[in-house]
């Protein structure tokens, strides 16, 4: 039940995709393709190598989310497909939220050097070898330089995550603000970046540029981790529950109703069925109402003791799963959950419709694997 995370070697297939697609417009402009129709007028082409080279780099770093999206795959994995009894993660607008911390921070690293790897190849053979104590100049001969690369490249891949921290942590209850925050913070990082690149790397001296990256790296990473952290607290709050409503909000005292003071950090509930408390005269149970839940971790069976204090009475992982059914037993509703290798879950009275939908709704889940709109 987690979203597909994009593996190292996918990581390192699209670092070098991007190198190979700036180093293909390098060495077009390096040699000088648009100086064949007009010497006179394009006859610098070939100068405007390097900063084709810096600029679509740092652009395409500005916009990282975007690949590790498209790496992620949709919000249904390849293991909820193989297992139909797998509940579907909730959506989201940028799939790394749910992707390890090690792993999105590995992003950076990974492009910077392929893009550095494609920075080599191209001076080897550019038309300008650059001046001497600038970035391009001293590439291969300044690890000042080269670092200097690698930690500007690294820090724009940081400040897109960022911003696509923010768009995560609004996608539940501000369905606009995703969408804004992800057009202008990488529009213009994509713009900003890439003008930067485009004007001024490749010229700017080593000893400006190298100060200069540490303190870019050393701020983004200081920014994405801490909004990359709220962002799926704020996710996992909403997912759970534990956002307070405008019932809870109109005056203390109120405690969380059920099933929401059952469930663990960060579950979210997918649907549940309540059913009515029990004659203790009639059969010696319990009064308890008890209820059933089918979250995005677990189906459990519950007894509501009061208000706000729910007590788990048995569970079961989603992989076990194989339907439901509502009964009518002595003119009372049985509805209960079936189980692949372990007993059913059952839980008298209630509605005798809302139990068949109940029931209806966990077999649907059961054959393909998501819930009924």
């Amino acid at each position: 039940m987690k979203f597909r995370g994009p593996t190292i070697g996918m990581i390192v297939l699209f670092g070098l995709l991007i190198a190979g697609i700036s180093l293909a417009a390098f060495t077009s402009t390096n040699a000088g393709v648009a100086s064949k129709h007009s010497p006179d007028e394009f006859g610098g082409d070939p100068y405007l190598a390097p900063s084709v080279i810096f600029g679509i780099l740092l652009a395409v770093h500005s916009v990282a989310i975007a690949a590790m999206a498209i790496l992620s795959g949709d919000d249904h994995s390849d293991s909820a497909e193989a297992n139909p009894h797998t509940p579907r993660q909730p959506k989201s607008v940028t799939q790394f939220v749910r992707a390890p911390l090690s792993r999105v921070l590995l992003v950076g690293p990974i492009w910077a050097l392929c893009s550095l790897v494609a920075l080599f190849i191209g001076h080897s053979y550019a038309a300008d070898p650059g001046l001497s104590g600038t970035v391009w100049g001293d590439l291969t001969g300044n690890p000042l330089s080269a670092l200097s690369i690698v930690f500007l490249c690294w820090a724009t891949a940081n400040m897109s995550f960022a911003w696509s921290s923010l768009a995560e942590a609004f996608n539940r209850d501000r369905r606009s603000a995703p969408l804004t925050v992800l057009i202008c913070g990488l529009g213009l990082g994509c713009l900003t970046a890439g003008l930067f690149g485009y004007f001024g790397l490749a010229t700017l001296p080593t000893i400006i540029a190298f100060p200069l990256g540490v303190v870019c790296l050393i701020v983004s990473t200081a920014l994405l981790i801490p909004l990359r952290w709220w962002a799926i607290r704020r996710v996992d709050r909403y997912d759970s529950g534990e956002r307070p409503s405008a019932g809870s909000r109109r005056g203390p005292g109120r405690s969380t109703q059920p099933p929401a003071d059952a469930l663990q950090p960060g579950e979210r509930v997918l649907t549940s069925y309540l059913g009515k408390a029990l004659d203790a005269h009639s059969n010696g149970n319990t009064t308890d109402p008890q209820m059933l839940v089918l979250t995005d971790r677990r189906i459990f069976r519950a007894s509501i003791i009061t208000p706000g204090r729910t007590f788990v009475l048995e569970q079961a992982e989603p992989g076990q799963l194989s339907g439901g059914s509502s009964e009518l037993h002595s003119n009372r509703v049985i509805t209960t959950v079936l189980f692949n290798d372990r007993q059913p879950m059952s839980v008298p009275g209630g509605s005798a419709v809302a139990s068949g939908r109940f029931a209806e709704a966990i077999t649907v889940l059961a054959r393909t694997g998501r819930l009924p709109r």
